[in-house]
Formats: structure tokens, sequence, C-alpha cells
């Protein structure tokens, strides 16, 4: 798996990204606070489906997708910390 990092997503949401910005999974918006989305991956065998919980930061859902989207992985990530990430 890529390097990814966390990029601005559509309507107030910040994604997990590789380098041809595929998505991973995502932080958004919800009436709890925060939700973190991990989506499908299409080489995972057997499939998984997508996965989000609820959290009351941003911090914490980006901190729980990032170790989803690391269990569900075949190698190591690598979670790339950018000066002026995007902080939700």
């Amino acid at each position: 798996m890529p390097d990814l990092r966390w990029t601005e997503g559509p309507v107030h949401c910040t994604d997990l990204v590789d380098g041809t910005g595929k998505v991973f999974g995502y932080v958004g918006p919800c009436a709890a606070g925060m939700r973190g989305y991990v989506v499908q991956s299409g080489s995972e065998w057997p499939p998984r489906p997508a996965a989000f919980a609820d959290h009351s930061a941003a911090d914490a859902a980006r901190a729980w997708v990032e170790a989803e989207v690391s269990a569900r992985a075949f190698r190591p990530v690598r979670i790339i910390r950018e000066a002026g990430a995007p902080v939700s």
C-alpha cells in the first residue's frame, strides 16, 4: 500500500488518500460529532464491507480510520503528516 495522507474532501470532509487520489477512508460531520468511514477495497479477500464509527472529535475519528485502514492492509501503511494538513 502506498503512503497515505489526509486532504480536504467535499462537503466538510477530510479524505485519507494515496498519491493517485484514491480514497481509503474519510471523516465527516454527523449528529454525534464526527463519523469516520473506511471504504471497501476491491482487492480485499475475503471482501469486507465498508465500516464507520462515530466519535466526539475529528482527531479521534481520523485515528480510528487510520487504524482500520492499517488493519485491512496487506503491507504496512505509512501516514504522511504534512504541515497545514486539514483539521476538521
